[in-house]
């Protein structure tokens, strides 16, 4: 039938016109972002972290630098975990890469910044003041 598209897209229009309203009043309020979502800085849990540098290795563009200290007992601990915002595609390779899961993209899409300086994010240290809220 001629025009059977226009009446279905007319027929869409008409439903979103007189259809509730979604707004956000954005600095009130915050789009919630879904579970699949890549963006924000890389959230480290440094208890689970084996010290195995495939995140780095896997990343592309260099944007993760990490350094690793061994112990006395041959036990890796995690001593800087750097993430460089400015080079970073968020393609999501060194997620897929760390073999515990250790990272994972937190859901804040709030990147904006002035200076270089802000775009070097350390996940150990912004770790350790989740752990601890007295340091």
């Amino acid at each position: 039938m001629w025009g059977k598209g226009l009446i279905e897209g007319l027929v869409v229009t008409w439903k979103h016109f007189w259809g509730k309203k979604e707004t956000f009043y954005y600095p009130e309020q915050k789009l919630p972002m879904t579970e699949r979502f890549r963006g924000g800085h890389l959230v480290l849990d440094d208890k689970k972290c084996i010290g195995c540098k495939l995140c780095a290795m896997g990343c592309p563009n260099a944007a993760l630098s990490l350094e690793v200290s061994v112990d006395e007992n041959k036990k890796r601990h995690m001593e800087s975990y750097n993430h460089q915002l400015g080079r970073c595609m968020y393609c999501d390779l060194c997620i897929e890469a760390c073999p515990v899961h250790a990272i994972h993209w937190d859901k804040n899409y709030e990147q904006a910044s002035y200076f270089k300086d802000d775009m070097s994010y350390d996940a150990v240290v912004e770790a350790k003041k989740r752990g601890n809220p007295n340091e």
